[in-house]
Formats: C-alpha cells, structure tokens, sequence
C-alpha cells in the first residue's frame, strides 16, 4: 500500500473537504452546524491557525484554513474527533460519522484566495440550496460582507481588493455576485491550486512506500512476544494500547481497515469496534 505523502508547512494554506462517512448527513438541523463553528471557534483559541472561509452544506463540510504553528492533520483530528462524539450523543447513534480521510488540497499563495473563497461561497449555490450567495447562512460569506471579525481571518481577502475598507466590501460583494466560473469537477479533483509549475511540483513527489503491517506492530509492541500475542487473537486488556497504537500508525501509512484487520486476524469491523469503544475517531 502507498500513497503520497500530505505536505505540510508553516504557513500553508489548504483546501479541506471533508464529508460524511459514505456520504450520509452530518449535519441534520441548524444547531449541528452551529456546534461545529463554536468547536472551530474553540480551537481557533489554543491553536495558532487561520481561517479564510468556510461553508457547511448537509454532508460535508469546505474550509480555507492556513496551518501557523500547527500541523493540519492535529487540526482536523481536533476538529473532527470532538464533532463525531458530539454528533453520535445528539443522534443516538454510534460509529463513523466521517469518511477515515478528508481531502486537503494545497494552495500554492494567497494570490489564489480570492477565486477559492468564490468556489467555496457558492457551493450551496450550485447545489440549489439557495439562489444568491448572501442568502446562505452556514457561509463565512456574511463576515466579509458586514467587516466582522469573529473566526473568520478577512483581512488579507479584502486587502487585496482595495486598502479603503469600504470600497474592499463593495468589490467583494460584486465578485460574489457575479457569475461562478471555477470548475467544482476540477477543484474537487484537484491535488493542489496554483500555477501549472507548482501543479507538476507536487504531481512529481515521490509516492511514500509504507512500511509492512508486520514490521508496523513489531515496533509498537516492542517485543515479538507482545506481537504473537495479539496476532494469536489475546483479548488482554493491556494489549489494548499496542493494538490502538498500531491501527493509528498503520492508518497514517494509508492502510485500509481490512488491511490491518489481516495484519492481526481480525475483521475491518473489529478494527473500528477497537476505535469506537475507546472513543477514538481516526482522522488521517
């Protein structure tokens, strides 16, 4: 199993989607949505990043979030981790409310931002949710138009546009009403936005060889013994934590639950019961 490695930095700016699980609703009414802007609100205390926009529409979720002193994954994780308890407590229901990995398309400067910020404020749009961009409420569109600072970082947006506040406003207001000109099949595609350059940069990034799921639990248990243990079907509580310990790594290398279920004879459903009963919602 291989795949490319996410590239992340101080100061990167990404596009994260990230949508429900089999692509089933995560947001079922206004105050699942609300919970999810104060969880960011939340975060956005402790950790240092920005974020440019967002829209949640009723199965998945877009923000434009630039990573300062934090790496995107420990974000997500944060983010999604904290909604899914949330979401399973309000609806009496268990399991994953996401899919295992959201999609985080690296933007090459924030001289894309502007067409970016377009695409996402107008996803309910071209879904028919609404007829105009400012009609939508679960949009950081209204902070951009009323020059409000709240979780939304709208400054270098509208900077960009006019030093003269007023005029910047007015300028954004005509650019998202205009008419939708970014490809949703092409940015959903997308590895990363910017120059055709930086696209053949990225494109031209080694695929990451993981390592065997073998070697993987040799290493968190620490023992070949721990190992044959666990690999022999032991329902010991201390080798809870090797096994979880396990499923996380083998997860950040790309495997597949039925993958890691193989690597210790049990199925991709006793892998996530795992997760589940401890709690854990892996957001890779």
């Amino acid at each position: 199993m291989a795949r490319k490695p996410r590239i992340e930095y101080n100061g990167a700016i990404y596009h994260v989607i990230q949508r429900g699980n089999n692509r089933e609703y995560i947001f079922e009414d206004s105050m699942h949505k609300g919970y999810l802007i104060k969880i960011i609100r939340d975060i956005k205390d402790v950790m240092n990043f920005n974020i440019f926009a967002y829209v949640l529409m009723d199965n998945h979720y877009h923000l434009i979030v630039q990573t300062v002193d934090c790496a995107l994954s420990t974000l997500m994780h944060r983010i999604n981790n904290r909604y899914s308890k949330y979401y399973n407590y309000k609806s009496k229901r268990s399991g994953h409310v996401f899919e295992n990995r959201y999609k985080g398309i690296l933007v090459q400067d924030k001289s894309y931002l502007l067409g970016l910020i377009r695409y996402i404020h107008y996803n309910p749009v071209r879904a028919h949710m609404c007829s105009k961009v400012a009609d939508y409420k679960w949009s950081s569109d209204v902070f951009y138009r009323r020059n409000m600072k709240n979780i939304v970082d709208i400054e270098f947006a509208l900077d960009m546009l006019s030093p003269d506040r007023i005029a910047a406003i007015r300028k954004y207001i005509e650019l998202m009403d205009g008419i939708d000109e970014m490809s949703s099949e092409e940015i959903g595609k997308a590895e990363a936005i910017g120059d055709e350059q930086f696209k053949e940069n990225i494109a031209q990034i080694p695929v990451f060889k993981a390592p065997p799921l073998e070697s993987i639990l040799l290493e968190v248990c620490g023992c070949e013994k721990v190992a044959q243990m666990i690999k022999g079907g032991s329902r010991k509580r201390s080798l809870t934590r090797f096994k979880i310990d396990y499923i996380l790594r083998a997860k950040e290398h790309g495997y597949s639950y039925h993958q890691i279920g193989s690597g210790i004879g049990v199925t991709a459903s006793a892998v996530m019961n795992i997760l589940e009963r401890n709690n854990i919602t892996y957001m890779g």
